[in-house]
């Protein structure tokens, strides 16, 4: 270990053990006392910065946030859609062994992709929960400057289930940059940064990246004002973001071949991380891939 890094550790671990004496560790959502974190498996390969000696949230808000994570590790790895039966990739082999080697022509079709019938722009999609309440809480909190410990918190999610999938270990300061991944976000409009004092998905992309030890930049930017889309219909959706980003021009001649990993909180129809995909590949990325933190399936919330 190098001498800085022993010298941050020991600051930090002498900061956590003296700071529960002056202020109580509470749930960043709710405000109730927490409790020790519990240790992780991958402990020695995780950022200093991401280790914690107290729970970020209450045993309640934990229990409700991570609900539907079991479900979303089996979701669909082209649109994040949690069906049950769909084909997946990474998971074929085990299914076979699991059926005792039987052919898996009985598997099926993500529904969610059958019936959107045109591929995303974008090749994958990442989500780490179902968006629901408690979800919701803490992705909307995430999005102003003062709630800093939850975007972090959820930014570590998302780099743990990015390592899942992926299939490899927390990256090391050492690692080489240059063939990594390049980490952006949506791109929110100037209003309401403005009116949140900050900049939305780019805290939690930043954070994610800082992370992983991947490269972070906006690549993006907004070319005109789009409706909430929340309030509108799947075309509507479409119609609302077509042409509404555009890569920034000191990017537009510098994504040639790259990888694009799109950080955004939310996907419901992914029709803004469809268009943006879109321009990116278009700016000359060779793969986009999205992360997020919920897939809210509207359809269930009826």
């Amino acid at each position: 270990m190098k001498s800085s890094d022993f010298l941050t550790e020991s600051v930090q671990n002498t900061s956590e053990l003296l700071a529960p004496l002056l202020f109580p560790p509470v749930c960043v959502l709710c405000g109730e006392l927490t409790g020790i974190a519990p240790e992780r498996e991958d402990s020695a390969h995780v950022p200093l910065a991401s280790r914690r000696r107290f729970a970020s949230f209450c045993r309640l808000c934990e229990t409700s946030l991570v609900q539907s994570a079991p479900s979303m590790q089996a979701a669909c790895e082209r649109c994040a859609w949690p069906a049950t039966g769909h084909r997946r990739s990474s998971a074929g082999e085990d299914s076979a062994q699991i059926d005792g080697g039987d052919d898996q022509s009985d598997d099926l079709p993500c529904q969610e992709c059958v019936r959107r019938q045109t591929p995303f722009s974008f090749e994958t999609a990442i989500a780490v929960y179902r968006y629901h309440e408690v979800v919701r809480h803490a992705i909307i909190a995430a999005k102003y400057p003062r709630n800093t410990a939850i975007a972090r918190e959820l930014a570590v999610r998302l780099a743990d289930r990015y390592r899942e999938r992926a299939g490899i270990r927390s990256r090391t300061i050492s690692d080489e940059p240059e063939s990594s991944p390049l980490v952006t976000h949506v791109p929110s409009p100037f209003w309401r940064q403005f009116r949140r004092g900050g900049v939305g998905t780019g805290s939690l992309a930043s954070r994610f990246a800082r992370e992983m030890n991947f490269s972070f930049e906006s690549l993006l930017e907004t070319t005109r004002s789009v409706q909430k889309q929340a309030l509108l219909d799947d075309v509507a959706r479409r119609e609302n973001v077509r042409g509404a980003f555009r890569v920034r021009r000191r990017w537009r001649k510098r994504l040639s071949g790259g990888h694009i990993l799109l950080v955004d909180d939310v996907m419901t129809t992914g029709a803004t991380a469809d268009e943006i995909s879109r321009v990116l590949l278009d700016a000359g990325a060779a793969r986009v891939d999205l992360l997020v933190v919920a897939r809210a399936i509207r359809d269930a919330q009826k």
